[in-house]
């Protein structure tokens, strides 16, 4: 048997979807650009949203938009994939590391209080693996301050705490649309906000710099040539992609319904389990499970039951990086493993599990034994 770590979920629709974007001619950011992004910023309960090409380009230019570069430093927790940091660093802008909460894997708001500084000018709390953050605790500190929160939300497509959906909490929210996500366009991101002016800035800088869209031109008869006025990139999202976007919104409901229930059955099965701790979930959250992961006790060799499940057939993958520990950020700022000792230690004893709607039991089960056999194997 054969399970890989995650699969997209797609049908027909999908493929019928871009085959009509293929038909119409627009196949470039446009009309169907535009109604994802309608669409998406009414998930969020905000009032814009502005696709990109990656959730890493949406976090670039939203921090960009509100004027964050050289000599700015933006607190991000250090368990997270690399480009949270990689994001702050492209502006010019230092990333300040802090630590995580060991259950919930997501920023821990008093050590994220003390690496404020008076350059400190944004924190990017990351809802990681879909759960939201304690952002009661996260704004608090951050209004106390006086600086700006930017969600990384890319993997929270759906998740919510006390009612509010991801994205709605700071000034700005940041979505990855990647196929290990809980919805897919290949490659792609989602900028919601309800700041109207950090929106428009944000739809400039993703398109060059020009003060209008192609959409816009064509529609008001595409003689006159936009102004440049601003240094801009080429961030776009493509209608081929906002196409399939619109068809996975669709399913995005139910496919949460789905991996909530596998998730649920890992966690019973889990329970009682020598060695292993599944992941916390808080009252007042919903979570979507873009992944889940599990965290083994310091005893087992995370990377030994791995590599012993991969020879089963089954995929796991480490949690995700503590980011101070790899090699471009510990050299540069002079870091020791020892800034964020949670983080560190999530990065070594975490292991994401094969979730994603096409999992069968009979194949949680097969999950579930390899597990349990590896880590009997790792204790003799």
């Amino acid at each position: 048997m054969k399970i890989p770590i995650s699969k997209p979920y797609f049908t027909d629709e999908e493929h019928r979807a871009m085959l009509r974007a293929f038909a119409s001619g627009w196949v470039s950011q446009g009309p169907r650009v535009q109604e994802f992004e309608a669409e998406f910023a009414k998930l969020a309960g905000v009032k814009y949203a502005v696709a990109a090409n990656s959730c890493t380009s949406a976090m670039h230019i939203t921090l960009l938009a509100l004027g964050v570069g050289p000599g700015d430093e933006v607190v991000v927790p250090s368990y997270t994939f690399v480009a949270t940091a990689n994001a702050v660093e492209y502006t010019g802008a230092r990333p300040v590391f802090c630590d995580v909460l060991p259950g919930a894997f997501t920023i821990d708001p008093e050590d994220f209080a003390r690496r404020v500084t008076a350059s400190t000018r944004a924190v990017m709390p990351v809802h990681q693996f879909g759960l939201i953050a304690d952002m009661d605790a996260v704004r608090a500190v951050a209004k106390k301050k006086g600086i700006f929160v930017i969600e990384d939300a890319a993997c929270a497509a759906g998740a919510r705490r006390g009612g509010i959906h991801a994205g709605a909490f700071g000034i700005a929210g940041c979505f990855s649309f990647h196929p290990r996500k809980i919805i897919t366009t290949g490659e792609g991101g989602m900028l919601v906000t309800s700041d109207e002016q950090l929106a428009e800035r944000a739809r400039v800088l993703r398109s060059h710099g020009a003060s209008v869209s192609d959409l816009e031109r064509h529609r008001d008869g595409g003689f006159v040539l936009p102004a440049y006025d601003v240094l801009g990139f080429n961030y776009r999202m493509t209608d081929l992609q906002a196409s399939v976007g619109l068809r996975q919104l669709d399913k995005l409901e139910r496919v949460i319904d789905v991996r909530r229930r596998r998730a649920e059955y890992y966690t019973e099965r889990l329970a009682g389990v020598p060695g292993v701790t599944p992941p916390a979930v808080p009252d007042d959250a919903f979570h979507p499970f873009q992944s889940y992961v599990i965290t083994l006790d310091d005893a087992l060799d995370r990377d030994a039951i791995g590599a012993a499940m991969e020879a089963r057939g089954v995929a796991t993958r480490q949690g995700t990086h503590a980011v101070h520990m790899t090699g471009y950020y510990r050299a540069k700022y002079g870091l020791s493993p020892d800034e964020c000792p949670v983080a560190r230690r999530l990065s070594e004893q975490t292991m994401a599990l094969p979730l994603f709607p096409q999992l069968s039991r009979i194949e949680q089960n097969y999950v579930l034994q390899c597990l349990k056999d590896a880590i009997k194997n790792n204790r003799n």
